[in-house]
């Protein structure tokens, strides 16, 4: 498995109380191991490191976490592909042609050959444990909906463990129904969501960035303390704390630290905060099961009145407006809403 599924372990971790560094160690996982995502280990430590994190922790939703708090761009050049490849389809076909960016531990298959065509996740059974699977889907289903600027989505997200974590954290993350104990992992959706067109899909740059894929040996990708913080960011703003002082605890520095850290990247925790909001806001009003009152408490708002000022300033209309703007476009498309 690459270093880079464990990117968003240490502030995961510190978030639901445990010492990051002594499981990493207690697993003979060097700390210093993910500094490149490029960099291999063998799966089982890491499928059991995750486990054990869930269990110490009492948190069932734990690999669910470690997806919730990265964002589409985390996949790195990748993304670049994903985003130019002209309809979801596409993206599902290419995601398993580069599954090894991933880990050798997975691939995703897609079925078309029923009414109802399946994205499926096969995990080899001597790993298909429920933190890394739970992880594992949430990374497919956010690459699917960044690739199609946040319009894609499934008619029903299959497990095929027990429910296992908290119902309220797979609601925020998952806009749509949750069947436990499946018989396979994956999604179903519609013919039409599979067609859906990429707002930024480009034959040409497209082209352009699976040769770079295939040809160029990627070298490491920095993990600047800010991109630590909007991950931190991004798991406390639902629990209204989301300030500098439980930030830098959660990145394992100082309030002072932190500041002068972001200063030397030329970063703001004010803008890093609000850049998190704005994602956030867009992924919960895409997702038609989340009230405006609950996307309000989700991104750290008291009141409806402050983020709905917030968020016409930022977006030039008022949330309930741009949802509808959202599901107009989506209709145009011939996709179809959440049935929530």
């Amino acid at each position: 498995m690459r270093a880079a599924t464990l990117t968003g372990y240490i502030e995961v971790a510190r978030h639901v109380g445990l010492d990051p560094f002594e499981l990493l160690r207690s697993y003979e996982i060097s700390p210093t191991f993910l500094d490149d995502p490029e960099n291999r280990h063998a799966a089982e430590p890491i499928v059991e490191l995750l486990e054990e994190s869930a269990r110490q922790s009492n948190c069932g939703a734990f690999g669910l976490l470690m997806a919730e708090c990265r964002s589409f761009a985390e996949l790195g050049p990748l993304c670049l592909l994903l985003e130019r490849l002209p309809n979801v389809r596409s993206v599902v076909n290419a995601l398993g042609e580069y599954r090894r960016h991933f880990n050798d531990i997975m691939n995703i298959a897609l079925d078309e050959s029923g009414e109802t065509p399946i994205v499926q996740v096969e995990l080899l059974p001597e790993f298909a444990f429920p933190q890394i699977t739970d992880f594992t889907i949430a990374r497919l289903y956010r690459n699917l909906s960044g690739a199609s600027g946040g319009r894609w989505q499934p008619l029903c997200l299959h497990l095929m463990h027990e429910q296992s974590g908290d119902a309220s954290i797979y609601k925020r993350f998952f806009a749509c129904e949750i069947e436990w104990q499946a018989s396979f992992n994956g999604f179903s959706c519609t013919q039409s969501s599979l067609s859906l067109a990429n707002p930024l899909a480009d034959e040409t740059k497209a082209r352009h960035a699976s040769r770079l894929m295939d040809l160029v040996e990627l070298g490491p990708e920095e993990a600047p303390v800010g991109d630590c913080a909007r991950r931190a960011i991004a798991l406390l703003l639902p629990t209204g704390r989301a300030t500098m002082g439980h930030v830098a605890t959660n990145v394992g520095l100082t309030p002072s630290a932190l500041r002068r850290r972001l200063d030397r990247e030329n970063r703001l925790f004010a803008t890093l905060l609000n850049d998190v909001r704005r994602e956030l806001a867009q992924r919960y009003l895409s997702n038609s099961a989340h009230s405006i009152t609950e996307i309000s408490d989700l991104i750290g708002y008291t009141s409806i009145s402050s983020f709905t000022r917030w968020f016409t300033a930022e977006f030039g209309m008022p949330p309930i407006n741009w949802r509808s703007v959202q599901l107009n476009i989506a209709s145009a498309n011939g996709d179809r809403p959440s049935r929530h």
